[in-house]
């Protein structure tokens, strides 16, 4: 043993010397860069340009020597190669500077040389030196959280391993180097150093208290998670494992790796576009993150700081968030000032049965197909009415429309592409036909001006009050693009209304239909009454107002495959709806739309977009129509999608954010567990991953790190009782970490006595800890959160302990306080200790998604969970009585 102690103060003492070179070395870098810097900007007035860039290079750099001055190293790592030559890497998380010391060598964890740290004594690995692989053995590894205490550098519960000891955790290597070697004192000195000794350096793995709300800061990935956090850059991947696995800290280290342009592979780089030695900071921020809810998105941010990677609001984002901009500013389906959409979204529309939830790839399958068939139908009619028209120049074009759209089952992109020509042909047709009926409109509303100098403010005040009335959208023709965004108020408006009424009018009369009284173009008709053209005339200016449309379609058939599918979602779910299969009969306005609806129809929008810039790359050129339409998809592409929580996400959410992925790289990772899945609508398997991704990947990452031994096994109970797989998930084999048992109390049925108990189970904690370590309460509704907080933070005044509610899931105050959320707000988050409260309250509210729940909240606990019942435990889980304890 005291050989082992020799060889770890070795180590001890070799890394603290070394984090003091590597700091200032660092800290030297920082000032002449700083010089530099102010020395170039004096004298580059005649490039401003490049000037930034310099700057911006600078700054990058000094934010890299700055972490490295307060980090200088995240691990140590001693190889030996087939020659028998030892070589001892300094592994850092910044990137590394060079140290001009013989005996430090200083590398990246991003870096190819950075696998080592992730990989147990005795492993092989191949690195390469000057182009040339050499194979190497890991002999000795030791993992730093080093920091200054004192004006002298330190690292705290170090692990360190070598071939004839260890792993080892290290309380402090500075206190390892202060003990006193061959004791001579009296003999009650000598214990207590022994004693002192025996606490500082632990055999195994000892884990760190949770003391805050934090991602665990795991700076060195397992040799498992690593090997994912080293994967290709267009992998497609699907990261599966039980909670505390390190999943999601496997995938934001991920992104830190791939986001560093100098750490990319050679045909990386090629498929972004850069050389060599390029380093553009566009790619730094061309990724999106996606969480199922907001307070985990806040807890995800903080750990993407701790590895200096920028995420803003726009990368970091809840799909509910992001959904309802797409939907309403950039695809335009729900209703807002800049368009006429018809639908509002609304959470609580009961418009789905319940089918459409669990089975949603089916109901959006049959949609999709559904669609695309009304589109092509819908375009070859147009040109077959056009073939047959009397005017010669309008049936040239219609046959030659339809030999060039091809027999049904002929539908192809490219079909779009051999329609640009004749684009423009019909465009002048149209607008020559267009200006006709438009005169003829226009002379009607003159005589009514002539008339009635007020008739236009009168029509406006009326179209304001029908302001609550909209068409469902059955008449409605996708206008040229000209027209959109015509004004929506003033006189301009009014003009606007008429003349869109009247041509709903003409049409309606050339087709021999009635537009219907009750919908609010037919309500304007009911009081314009005699003040439009006559019959005849409308019946004119319908049939000319039908061949405009059916021309219309090939003027831009891109906007109408895409943007009109909105339109084509409404006649489907009224078809549907009359079948009795997806919808629910009644109970619901024609406007209304479930957000499910909404992914629904986004992901057929985005799909479209997607396929026609993949398969038909010339319809992008800036000088067609539909250049506008698949520019709003390439604005959408990120050369990195992330999902955390993933199963959460239905799968057709998942497939909106995996088309996100840009073309070239299709880069798609997500990360979650089955057995957490909290949503009636989430992915539920494999298979249906597969379906959002044909060539995902599955890793599972089966080491857990959060938890003990026994609420580890109280875990593995709750899976089986559910009749779920259980995850293939293992303790570590060096854990120390045996733990207490759960705690539960019955017949806890008033605010008052729960807060009691709550009380004395933390104060036990407390005691036990000898410090407050990170608490949640999870409660069973919002209503909840604040009556509970209350009466807790009464129960604790005596301990000055504060209690603070999180209504929402917002996280606000400071560290060293008990939280109390709603349970639906857990997601992702981890405790030193959980308390449910009336578990058998939730089985009865949530009786679909309880088990769900329940073993997620308790897999959030490290150390200490607790249980309420109001009565008695519900069904399944009464049968796992045994496991639990009064008290701790």
């Amino acid at each position: 043993m005291e050989e082992d102690h020799t060889q770890i103060e070795a180590v001890a003492r070799e890394s603290l010397n070394s984090f003091a070179t590597i700091s200032e070395t660092a800290k030297g870098h920082a000032e002449s860069s700083h010089a530099t810097s102010i020395q170039i900007a004096d004298n580059s007035w005649t490039n401003p340009e490049a000037d930034r860039n310099r700057r911006r290079i600078d700054q990058e750099n000094a934010e890299d020597y700055r972490q490295l001055s307060l980090e200088p190293a995240i691990a140590r790592v001693a190889v030996v190669d087939e020659s028998g030559s030892e070589t001892t890497y300094y592994i850092c998380r910044a990137a590394p500077v060079a140290v001009g010391h013989k005996g430090i060598k200083l590398a990246s964890y991003r870096s190819p040389v950075g696998r080592l740290a992730a990989l147990p004594v005795g492993s092989d690995h191949t690195l390469y030196r000057d182009g040339h692989p050499i194979s190497v053995e890991v002999r000795e590894f030791a993992r730093f959280q080093p920091k200054v205490v004192d004006g002298e550098w330190d690292a705290r519960n170090s692990v360190v391993a070598g071939r004839a000891y260890g792993p080892l955790t290290v309380e402090s290597l500075r206190k390892l180097l202060e003990r006193a070697p061959g004791i001579d004192a009296s003999l009650l000195d000598a214990l207590l150093e022994e004693e002192s000794e025996a606490k500082n350096v632990r055999e195994g793995l000892r884990r760190s208290v949770i003391t805050k709300m934090d991602l665990r800061d795991q700076p060195i990935l397992d040799q498992y998670q690593d090997e994912i956090f080293r994967l290709p850059l267009n992998s497609r991947l699907l990261i599966l494992g039980a909670p505390g696995t390190g999943k999601t800290t496997t995938l934001i280290r991920r992104l830190g790796q791939k986001l560093d342009i100098a750490f990319l592979e050679e045909d990386e780089r090629r498929a972004l576009g850069f050389g060599p030695r390029s380093r553009d900071t566009d790619h730094a921020r061309d990724w999106v993150m996606f969480t199922p809810t907001e307070l985990l998105k806040l807890y995800v941010k903080e750990a993407f700081n701790r590895e200096d990677i920028p995420a803003s609001d726009d990368r970091i984002s809840t799909w509910s968030d992001y959904r309802d901009d797409l939907a309403r500013n950039e695809f335009s389906i729900l209703r807002s000032a800049s368009n006429s959409s018809t639908f509002v979204m609304k959470g609580i529309a009961q418009t789905l049965k319940p089918v459409a939830q669990t089975d949603s790839i089916a109901w959006f399958d049959e949609f999709d197909d559904w669609q695309k068939f009304a589109f092509w139908e819908e375009m070859r009619i147009s040109a077959k009415s056009l073939s047959e028209n009397s005017a010669p120049e309008i049936e040239r074009l219609g046959k030659n429309l339809l030999a060039t759209i091809g027999p049904e089952g002929a539908e192809t992109p490219q079909i779009f592409v051999s329609l640009l020509p004749i684009a423009d042909v019909i465009r002048g047709v149209v607008e020559q036909r267009k200006k006709i009926t438009d005169g003829e409109i226009r002379k009607s509303l003159n005589l009514q001006l002539n008339r009635d100098r007020g008739f236009l403010e009168d029509l406006g005040s009326f179209i304001e009050s029908l302001s609550e009335l909209i068409d469902d959208g059955e008449d409605q023709d996708v206008e040229d693009e000209d027209e959109i965004n015509q004004p929506r108020v003033g006189r301009a408006a009014a003009v606007n209304h008429f003349m869109r009424v009247v041509r709903a009018q003409a049409r309606a009369r050339a087709r021999r239909r009635n537009v219907p009284r009750t919908s609010r173009t037919g309500r304007i008709l009911e009081w314009l009454s005699d003040r439009i053209p006559a019959d005849a005339d409308l019946q004119m200016i319908g049939s000319s107002l039908l061949i405009q449309s059916s021309l219309r379609w090939f003027i831009n058939p891109v906007r109408r495959y895409v943007d009109a599918i909105p339109q084509r979602y409404r006649r489907y779910r009224r078809t549907k709806q009359a079948e009795g299969s997806w919808y629910e009969a009644e109970g619901f306005a024609a406007t209304d739309i479930h957000p499910l609806e909404v992914d629904v129809i986004l992901l057929a929008m985005m799909r479209a977009s997607d396929e026609l810039i993949r398969r038909a790359p010339r319809l992008e050129a800036d000088e067609n129509a539909a250049h506008r339409i698949l520019l709003r998809m390439n604005r959408l592409y990120r050369t990195q999608v992330l999902v955390d929580e993933a199963t959460d996400f239905s799968p057709i959410q998942l497939s909106c954010m995996a088309t996100m992925a840009r073309p070239g790289t299709r880069s798609f990772i997500a990360c979650g567990d089955f057995n957490q899945r909290v949503t009636t609508w989430g992915a539920r398997s494999i298979e249906q991953m597969q379906w959002v991704v044909p060539d995902i990947e599955k890793r599972s990452i089966s080491i857990a790190y959060r938890q003990s031994k026994r609420l580890h096994e109280l875990a593995r109970e709750l899976v089986a009782l559910t009749g779920d797989r259980t995850a293939e998930v293992i303790l570590s084999d060096y854990a120390e970490n045996q733990g207490v048992r759960p705690v539960l109390a019955l017949n806890i049925n008033d605010v008052k006595t729960t807060a009691k108990w709550l009380a004395h189970r933390i104060v036990e904690i407390e005691e036990f800890v000898r410090e407050l370590p990170s608490i949640a309460i999870l409660v069973n509704s919002e209503s909840e959160v604040r009556p509970v907080a209350d009466a807790l933070g009464e129960a604790l005044l005596d301990n000055n302990i504060r209690v603070i509610p999180c209504p929402d899931g917002q996280v606000r105050g400071r560290e060293g306080a008990v939280r109390v959320f709603n349970v639906e707000h857990i997601k992702g988050l981890e405790f030193e200790a959980v308390f449910f409260v009336g578990v058998d309250k939730l089985a009865t509210s949530m009786p679909d998604v309880f088990d769900k729940y329940l073993y997620v909240g308790a897999t959030r606990a490290a150390t200490y969970l607790g249980i309420t019942c109001e009565y008695f435990l519900p069904q399944p889980i009464d049968k796992l009585g045994h496991l639990f304890a009064e008290r701790w």
